[in-house]
């Protein structure tokens, strides 16, 4: 089989085509640094979400701890912060 020859045809573009294509380029670059930025952003949230709930935790023990001294101490019941008293419930 024979070989067929290719030919090439170079055209000069013009210049508002040259800044077309260069415009897409710079925008393109632009987005994907900025899909980048906010990928980095979602890992530091993540991390930072990760470490409050981690905090939320450690107030939830803390809580659950002094609940039992203060039944230990009080029994069961309810406590008001505003007036600082607490009310026995016996069942």
């Amino acid at each position: 089989m024979a070989k067929e020859k290719t030919t090439t045809n170079t055209i000069k573009l013009t210049p508002d085509e040259i800044k077309d294509l260069e415009d897409i380029r710079s925008d393109f670059t632009s987005i994907t640094s900025m899909i980048g930025e906010v990928e980095i952003n979602t890992e530091g949230l993540r991390i930072r979400k990760l470490d409050l709930l981690a905090g939320l935790k450690k107030l939830d023990e803390k809580q659950g701890e002094i609940k039992r001294k203060l039944e230990s101490k009080y029994g069961k019941g309810t406590i008001s912060l505003d007036t600082g008293e607490f009310t026995s419930v016996t069942v």
